[in-house]
């Protein structure tokens, strides 16, 4: 590919990356127009309540100085003079960094003009909360950080939610109604109240913030007339009974195989088939579980028989259990 042929095909991408990025642009400036031109109707007609909105989402559109001059007297005729001041000095600001004296000088004269009505809410907080770990004092959800804290705060006319709230303690809400014009109102957070604690759980009782432990000895049986040595045989004649059992299973499984490989094969020193052989030694191993576990349960029960024959008759209390992998007897005689 030649130069040429590069440079074009970089040329064309260029514009086809760029001309969405453009038309949206001049989507956005051309609602923000028709959302300008509605709001100075409807200001012409005294419905500047209605009007507002319509020069907020232009300026958020397609932010202008000219825009926010609008809007700051929008939000005059609606008495909300504290929002009108900020939005004079705002665009005094923009038209100072467009270059555009003469706006700048109309923001900035309006703004001076609204500063003697503006009335002011003061959030006065206890000492006691200063430092206080997680704290937040907000007004009307906005954080009030603490350098603002006895500070007279420009505020609308109406109602203001005033919330101090921090982790462990209850949340504090204060509701102050603030004048239209000049009126300074003070609200006093005080010392915030602990929560209660949790309550601690019942002597005995699990606690639920510690993590589960096995019991190292459960108590089987416990017994007074009966010596340790009867205990431990029964304890073993239960272990015997279990081989046995275990005995009988593998027996009649290994049994069961053996059959339907005879039956498939009843020559099984000729037989070749894969299938027959795995199963032929599935039958012998469990033919071999089967006999231990019918020698170990055999050996465990004559155990138990004889401690039960040569244990000493006398009065004891004791006490048998089982451990994790243990089995434990203690008792008095």
């Amino acid at each position: 590919m030649t130069i040429r042929k590069t440079y074009r095909l970089l040329t064309v991408l260029g514009a086809l990356c760029l001309a969405p990025a453009g038309a949206f642009a001049q989507n956005d400036s051309a609602a923000a127009q028709s959302l300008f031109d509605q709001a100075k109707e409807l200001m012409a007609s005294g419905r500047s309540a209605d009007a507002c909105p319509k020069l907020e989402e232009s300026q958020r559109l397609d932010p202008r100085s000219g825009t926010l001059i609008n809007l700051a007297r929008c939000y005059e005729d609606t008495q909300r003079f504290a929002s009108a001041w900020s939005r004079y000095l705002e665009a005094a600001t923009a038209a100072k960094s467009a270059g555009n004296t003469d706006r700048e000088t109309v923001a900035r004269q309006r703004a001076a003009a609204l500063a003697p009505r503006l009335s002011k809410l003061i959030i006065n907080a206890a000492p006691t909360l200063k430092g206080l770990q997680g704290l937040e004092i907000t007004r009307d959800g906005v954080l009030v950080g603490e350098p603002a804290w006895g500070v007279p705060l420009p505020s609308d006319g109406g109602e203001h939610v005033v919330m101090a709230r921090a982790p462990g303690y209850r949340t504090f809400e204060a509701r102050a109604i603030v004048g239209s014009s000049g009126q300074t109102i003070s609200v006093d957070v005080p010392e915030l109240t602990a929560l209660p604690k949790p309550a601690a759980p019942p002597e005995g009782a699990a606690d639920p913030t510690r993590p589960f432990e096995a019991p190292r000895h459960v108590v089987l049986q416990q017994s007074p007339g009966m010596g340790a040595t009867k205990a431990v045989a029964i304890v073993v004649g239960g272990l015997g009974l279990a081989g046995i059992g275990v005995g009988t299973t593998f027996g009649l499984i290994s049994k069961s195989q053996h059959d339907t490989v005879v039956a498939r094969c009843p020559i099984t020193t000729e037989c070749d088939s894969d299938a027959a052989r795995t199963r032929a030694k599935d039958a012998w191993n469990n033919g071999n579980v089967a006999t231990v576990g019918f020698i170990a349960g055999g050996v465990a029960l004559a155990t138990a028989i004889t401690l039960w024959i040569v244990a000493p008759s006398s009065s004891s209390s004791t006490q048998v259990g089982l451990g994790l992998g243990t089995i434990q007897a203690k008792g008095s005689f």
